[in-house]
């Protein structure tokens, strides 16, 4: 996981093929312009997902996993916590090939949140579980938006 100021987010060109594209489209776009649904940045390798959910409780949540695609998380309206599994999971669900997506538990974890301008990077196969409540404040919408980069590895396929 990569954690920190937003505006800070050009301190990891070079790290990732999709992130530079990212970047690059941050610099010239303004995310929270964004209207639900999901957004081209360059085809099915770099775009966003933007969504109004509302947070929800740790209890009865599980971690996802990507196996392609790494996420890059912000808030535009409101703020979230999450969690990032450490150790060990198992599966909830079986890996959905056509998603990307699987569902796994965790004994133990670390909490972040995107609260202030904030971002996390989440690793493909890293397990992450987005949109938890924030501190005390208990249930809240807020808007969200997920970037979702290819993996270098499946960036030629």
């Amino acid at each position: 996981m990569l954690y920190g100021a937003l505006n800070d987010l050009h301190l990891y060109r070079g790290m990732m093929r999709g992130l530079d594209v990212l970047i690059d489209w941050l610099d010239g776009n303004d995310p929270a312009a964004l209207d639900c649904g999901s957004h081209e940045i360059m085809g099915s390798k770099v775009f966003a997902n933007v969504m109004e959910p509302t947070t929800r409780p740790l209890e009865g949540a599980h971690y996802e996993t990507h196996r392609r695609y790494h996420d890059v998380q912000i808030d535009v309206r409101g703020r979230e916590a999450f969690m990032v599994a450490l150790g060990e999971t198992t599966p909830v669900e079986p890996f959905n090939e056509a998603d990307d997506f699987e569902l796994v538990d965790a004994a133990a974890g670390i909490e972040g949140d995107l609260a202030d301008g904030k971002f996390a990077l989440f690793i493909a196969g890293e397990p992450h579980m987005p949109t938890l409540q924030y501190g005390d404040d208990g249930a809240q919408p807020i808007k969200k938006i997920c970037f979702k980069i290819l993996a270098d590895e499946f960036w030629d396929e």
